[in-house]
């Protein structure tokens, strides 16, 4: 059977759509696909960064990688930021967004007092959190010498037993907006059916959490552990901006010993090297909890 030839607005629209995925994946090609693919091919290599030469060194960087105890103690840093965001701001986000959904009044001023850190860039919460742990004229200082806790009173961001501890503070009230409006989002979206069936049972306020709530929440709680553990994996910012990993390498994780070895000793395929054990790393750790995560919420959606 004779097939009609396309209409010229056929053409013209399939030539349209062409036009405008070629132009996405061309950038998504440029600037992500290339960088990581020289990224890997980099770390093979001895490159730095000023003269066009790179020389191939194999495994080397690799094998300085893994005889450093500074990569270990950056990794273990993260290991223990992962913990801290996966348990910290994500819990502490829930509690206040099932506070601040039982108020009758003032939801808005809670809403925007608890979010609006958030919005804040990491650099002008670091310059923030350096003057409230200025070790003697900060804030923190003065209101514990004021209160007669003034023995309680650290150089809290230059004691290396300590200073990691005190940038999770700083971070824990920058990022605790974030799960805070997703798990409000969340339970102001709940089916009241479920919530007034429970109570007409005499479920008791736990029960109610434990057995309706929290369940229904899967969605909001994939949501923020998975950012959470993206954000622990990525961290930078808000520790090169306080402590540029210091004192004494303390506080580094393995975005700013990257930062550190690139741009700092020019050692970019020691550097390249890092970063691709952080993807490694990350892989390892976050795409399983997504898998898990992600069943999870499949179960909860089909179990409604």
């Amino acid at each position: 059977m004779h097939r009609d030839k396309p209409a010229p607005w056929e053409k013209s629209a399939w030539l349209t759509f062409c036009l405008f995925l070629f132009i996405p994946v061309l950038f998504f090609i440029v600037f992500y696909i290339y960088p990581v693919i020289d990224t890997v091919w980099l770390s093979f290599q001895s490159w730095n960064g000023l003269t066009p030469n790179r020389v191939d060194v194999g495994l080397r960087n690799y094998a300085s990688l893994l005889n450093s105890s500074r990569f270990y103690h950056s990794l273990f840093n993260n290991l223990k930021w992962l913990i801290f965001y996966v348990i910290g701001p994500t819990g502490l986000g829930l509690a206040l967004a099932i506070l601040v959904n039982r108020l009758t009044r003032g939801q808005s001023l809670f809403k925007l007092v608890y979010f609006l850190p958030y919005t804040l860039p990491p650099v002008a919460v670091a310059a923030i959190w350096r003057w409230l742990y200025e070790p003697s004229a900060g804030l923190i200082t003065q209101v514990l010498n004021a209160v007669g806790l003034g023995f309680l009173a650290r150089n809290w961001i230059g004691d290396a037993g300590i200073v990691t501890y005190s940038l999770m503070a700083a971070s824990l009230w920058w990022s605790v907006g974030f799960s805070f409006i997703v798990f409000f989002a969340g339970l102001r979206n709940l089916p009241k059916e479920c919530l007034d069936a429970a109570r007409m049972d005499g479920a008791s306020a736990w029960q109610m959490f434990t057995k309706v709530t929290f369940p229904l929440l899967w969605p909001s709680t994939a949501i923020a552990l998975g950012m959470s553990a993206v954000d622990a994996m990525r961290l930078f910012d808000i520790v090169w901006a306080m402590t540029n990993g210091g004192p004494a390498y303390a506080s580094d994780v393995l975005a700013t010993q990257m930062y550190d070895t690139a741009f700092g000793r020019l050692k970019m395929g020691e550097a390249s090297a890092i970063s691709v054990a952080m993807l490694l790393v990350s892989a390892i750790i976050i795409m399983p909890f997504v898998v898990y995560m992600a069943r999870q919420v499949e179960r909860s959606e089909n179990d409604q």
